[in-house]
């Protein structure tokens, strides 16, 4: 069983301040070429930015944002699938020039839709994991509505444009922070350039998102176009451990408007670093505790609590390093990052 212990850190500022700054909007003032657009902390669910975040629009390849995450959470990544006639049927634009009878594990097809945003790949995804691009419609949809899009339909795992499919910026960005929640969904799309295997042959490809290679900080998400939905952009930003999750539809400017919202986001964070030392009872005769430590730095929108786990007693062997509980740092009441507590 756990031994759990609250703390409160403020730390650099003070009380008085912080609590004006958490009375106040995190919201600043930034023309985006987007017509729609939200930028959110990823943990806590904080809107720093907005513009027309609730209204409805197409969202193009960013869809795959979902088609893949399905794929992640399936548990059949390693699987081979062969590829159909009814995977490519009626397919347009981007792709990974799939043809039938092609082999490709399910972990290359999600690579593929999200590094090079492959339609192919996407329809392939669908229709091995829901029988038909309709019913992995629906499996999409139940998914959607889990997280709380509650503006969403999706009608393609595509992204290509049919009947009514769409979504807001806020949704959008909700279903972005739920992804990477998943680590091989985040690695994926962290990744600028890839290869993958189709009938045995090795095939580089390229991930479309330009902000990878612009920033050390950039960590995803995906990138989409349609003549209908316009220029399509879900990002992922790290900064001091917390994540910004930015969302632009229908923006001719979109990477410029990702940057810029990013660099004026950062001075809505605060740093809050600390480092303490505990000590855990042994129960073994001759020493009567452990020197433990712990280690945080990480960026915080308000006053981060620390919440400890770990055991009410060690028993030998007793090896510096070893890792003998965590630490939760919370804001706003939802955990924002973790650390270990090691013996010293």
């Amino acid at each position: 069983m756990w031994v759990i212990l609250l703390l409160r850190k403020i730390i650099g500022l003070t009380v008085c301040f912080l609590l004006l700054l958490c009375c106040s909007a995190y919201a600043f003032e930034y023309n985006v070429s987007a017509q729609c657009a939200v930028l959110m902390d990823a943990a806590t669910g904080e809107v720093l930015y907005e513009k027309n975040a609730e209204t409805e629009h197409p969202m193009a390849s960013t869809t795959k944002i979902m088609t893949c995450l399905l794929a992640c959470e399936s548990g059949k990544l390693g699987k081979a699938v062969t590829v159909t006639d009814e995977m490519l049927h009626g397919l347009e634009g981007t792709s990974l020039d799939l043809t039938v009878g092609d082999s490709i594990t399910l972990y290359d097809l999600v690579q593929g839709a999200i590094l090079e945003s492959g339609n192919d790949a996407a329809n392939a995804i669908a229709v091995y994991l829901g029988g038909s691009t309709a019913q992995f419609a629906e499996m999409m949809n139940e998914r959607a509505k889990a997280i709380g899009m509650v503006h969403t339909l999706f009608v393609t795992p595509s992204g290509l444009d049919e009947g009514e499919h769409h979504t807001t910026a806020y949704d959008m960005a909700l279903l972005a922070a739920e992804a990477l929640k998943n680590g091989t969904f985040a690695a994926i799309c962290d990744t600028a350039d890839a290869v993958i295997t189709v009938n045995g042959t090795p095939k580089a490809i390229t991930n479309h998102n330009k902000l990878l290679k612009v920033s050390g900080g950039f960590t995803g998400v995906k990138t989409g176009f349609t003549k209908k939905a316009g220029r399509c952009l879900v990002s992922s930003y790290c900064y001091h451990g917390s994540t910004m999750i930015c969302v632009t539809l229908n923006a001719p400017n979109d990477w410029d408007d990702h940057i810029n919202l990013i660099n004026q986001a950062k001075k809505e964070y605060t740093i809050y670093s600390d480092s303490d030392t505990l000590t855990i009872p042994t129960a073994e005769a001759g020493l009567s505790s452990v020197p433990c430590t712990y280690h945080y730095s990480i960026a915080a929108l308000d006053i981060v609590d620390c919440k400890l786990y770990y055991y009410p007693f060690l028993y030998a062997p007793y090896t510096a390093g070893n890792t003998v509980g965590y630490v939760e740092i919370i804001s706003d009441g939802k955990v924002i990052g973790k650390t270990d507590i090691i013996i010293q």
